[in-house]
């Protein structure tokens, strides 16, 4: 029997990346027997050399030492060291119909693609280093201005500007920080006022950060390097942070920080992904790239693309956990696909919707959580915190610290 070559790139690491690339080594590699005689080789393409606990970066820039944790290197990940796996440090510039293109000229062909690029925030949450030491440094400076600062302002009042408004103050109590946001309540989504009106409560009474709300920024002197720079396409290598800053209000008032930060939002790879639909539709909708309860891309095109994670239009808000699963859907469906011995298609496993859901992590004390359309308790959500960020459950959960086990494809996974 002729040996068949099947290469799989998963673009973009992280909670998606990473664990399509986990449920296809378990899949496909970490098991002796290949009985159809084929052989994989997967390619995992990140900007980066590790991994990063996105969701402890606000606590990062507060506490250095805890914030350099946050980063796995790829080189201490046994199992990516395997003969058919390589990993690409590059930076995708194209992704189109059979290749993926990377801003130094490479070409990556493929026959089945993982999409998993995520979405990108300005620095400093959003992550400009390639390399861990890069990453120690770039948290080091932030730490910097940050203690040296008398007065922070952090201006946004989505979950991050929230999260690191309310790191700051506790973990600097005696600095002035102010939170502005521009709308009557922070938190913009699909929840509850009571909800928006309790972090209000927690973050001025509980922790005792200054808020400003219904006020927009209409002026800042001087700029910081993100509102003269907002096209651009990697905006994690563009500051939103200034120094000794002086902000004007729509209604007039005026603020100063010593630094003040800039958490608006985040930006889409919409100008990379060059795949012709075949319909009017668009590939990249609204929310993301358009895919499937299967998480291939929703266009007959393109059966061995799939897409998972913050860049794909599954989920309005977009959740670790929930971005993990969908890596979980699209590994296994490509796993049968190539593992099928027979002429008809195998049978594919669908992700289902899940609610909404937010946990806001407000300093090491304060929480708050809607699942849906329900509230819960304090005492309820306390089971899903914990010191660490949860760090230490995106590191088992991704087995950056041990070897999967393996699986077949036709098969319920182990336990995450």
């Amino acid at each position: 029997m002729t040996t068949k070559i099947v290469n799989i790139v998963v673009a973009g690491g992280n909670y998606a990346g990473l664990n399509a690339m986990r449920h296809l080594y378990a899949t496909l590699l970490a098991s002796p027997v290949q009985a159809n005689k084929t052989v994989v080789n997967i390619t995992l393409v990140d900007r980066r050399d590790g991994f990063v606990h996105y969701i402890g970066m606000t606590r990062g820039i507060t506490e250095p030492s805890f914030g350099s944790s946050l980063w796995v290197p790829y080189s201490t990940v046994d199992w990516l060291q395997h003969p058919q796996v390589t990993i690409k440090q590059g930076t995708v510039a194209d992704i189109q119909p059979t290749l993926v293109q990377l801003t130094n000229g490479e070409q990556l062909q493929f026959d089945y693609l993982v999409v998993a690029l995520g979405i990108s925030r300005f620095a400093p949450i959003g992550i400009r280093s390639s390399t861990k030491l890069e990453f120690v440094a770039e948290l080091a400076e932030s730490y910097a201005q940050l203690e040296s600062a008398k007065s922070v302002v952090v201006v946004g009042g989505g979950a991050v500007g929230i999260e690191l408004a309310a790191d700051i103050k506790c973990d600097f109590h005696d600095k002035s920080v102010t939170l502005v946001h521009s709308r009557a309540l922070p938190l913009p989504g699909p929840f509850k006022d009571e909800l928006r009106h309790n972090v209000v409560d927690i973050l001025q009474n509980s922790i005792g950060v200054e808020m400003v709300l219904g006020q927009r920024v209409i002026a800042q002197e001087p700029a910081s390097a993100d509102m003269a720079d907002t096209l651009t396409d990697m905006p994690e290598h563009v500051s939103s942070t200034a120094t000794d800053a002086t902000l004007t209000l729509r209604g007039g008032q005026t603020l100063h920080g010593d630094w003040v930060v800039r958490c608006l939002g985040t930006r889409d790879k919409k100008s990379i992904i060059n795949l012709p639909s075949s319909t009017q539709e668009p590939i990249f909708g609204a929310n993301g790239i358009r895919v499937k309860d299967t998480m291939q891309i929703d266009d007959v095109a393109y059966p061995h693309i799939y897409a998972c994670g913050d860049i794909c239009s599954r989920d309005t808000v977009k959740l670790a956990g929930v971005a993990m699963y969908g890596a979980y859907i699209a590994a296994i469906n490509i796993a049968r696909t190539i593992s099928s011995v027979s002429n008809d298609s195998p049978t594919l496993e669908e992700s289902p919707l899940y609610p909404s859901k937010i946990l806001l992590l407000m300093s090491k004390d304060h929480f708050i959580m809607q699942l849906g359309d329900e509230i819960w308790e304090k005492e309820k959500t306390r089971q899903y915190v914990s010191e660490d960020m949860g760090l230490q459950l995106s590191i088992d959960g991704l087995s950056l610290n041990k070897v999967p086990a393996a699986y077949s494809p036709f098969d319920l996974a182990p336990a995450f």
